[in-house]
């Protein structure tokens, strides 16, 4: 069953990839060759569109959680309007399993935490960023699994 969820989330993500390529960014759940996908009975489609086990942070949480963890600490800059954010938060839900107790996993929507994005120029979005001792040490721009996997092995 394991394996099913991967495929289905690598389908999905791939299907939406596509059509976010072509569409320039209006993918929606209710596009013809998503909906085949996104409305499959087998499974939960809950976590494409939720943070669910990923903390959303607000500015208030900024420091203790991001500048004064003793852990590596990766963000997320994402907004809810954003089609690959959504695809990229069951990667980041997947890796917090994966290094519990070993890598922190937030996200920061732009739109309601603009006082936190700002110092670090969010332009594109997502844009990950990874701070080690409380400073950015690693930025990536873009949905792209397998860069942000490499950052977690990198700052461990």
């Amino acid at each position: 069953m394991e394996k099913i969820r991967i495929l289905y989330h690598m389908v999905v993500m791939v299907t939406c990839l596509v059509c976010l390529g072509f569409n320039v960014g209006k993918c929606s759940e209710f596009d013809p060759l998503i909906k085949t996908y996104v409305s499959s009975p087998l499974l939960s489609n809950e976590n494409l569109v939720s943070s669910d086990g990923v903390h959303r942070i607000t500015e208030s949480e900024w420091n203790s959680l991001v500048i004064q963890s003793k852990l590596p600490v990766m963000v997320m800059f994402t907004a809810q309007w954003c089609g690959p954010c959504r695809l990229m938060i069951p990667i980041l839900k997947e890796m917090d399993w994966q290094y519990k107790n070993k890598f922190k996993f937030y996200t920061v929507d732009i739109d309601d935490e603009s006082s936190i994005a700002k110092p670090f120029h969010i332009r594109a979005l997502p844009t990950t960023i990874v701070f080690k001792g409380g400073h950015q040490v690693a930025k990536a721009i873009g949905a792209n699994p397998y860069k942000l996997r490499e950052l977690v092995k990198k700052y461990i």
